[in-house]
């Protein structure tokens, strides 16, 4: 599986319980040439999502969530059989530098600050799937 990946073949779940935040995500990600981008409200439910598809290459996760939170999406991701491969970056508003700061820690591949600008999203998001880290605190 040696071929570059981009917004165009990467498999993305959007992990993220408010559903306006959602689609505003969802329709950024089409618009930059993703087509194979989901989004589930739950820890959950993208866990057993994603177990079903071929891959998955980027979880895009909000962090406080009813329920689990995505520091526990995280945890379940690194610990599984599969997905443990998959880049998982922070999609939060909380941009303190603490909270930046522990999403580093426990080992997020990244943090994009909500509100989400449209002028840059997709192109972090490129960023990521080439492997490199964001660390955006806007």
């Amino acid at each position: 599986m040696d071929k570059t990946l981009t917004l165009k073949n990467a498999y993305i779940i959007l992990v993220e319980d408010d559903p306006n935040a959602q689609l505003i995500t969802l329709d950024l990600l089409r618009l930059s040439g993703a087509n194979r981008c989901y989004a589930r409200k739950s820890v959950d439910s993208a866990i057993s999502f994603a177990e079903r598809l071929p891959q998955v290459d980027l979880f895009l996760v909000d962090i406080n969530m009813p329920g689990k939170s995505g520091y526990e999406l995280l945890t379940e991701v690194r610990n599984h059989e599969t997905l443990h491969s998959a880049k998982l970056v922070a999609v939060s508003a909380g941009t303190l530098m603490a909270e930046i700061e522990r999403a580093r820690q426990l080992g997020f591949d990244g943090f994009i600050s909500k509100p989400i600008k449209p002028d840059q999203f997709s192109q972090q998001v490129q960023r990521v799937l080439d492997g490199e880290s964001i660390w955006d605190r806007s």
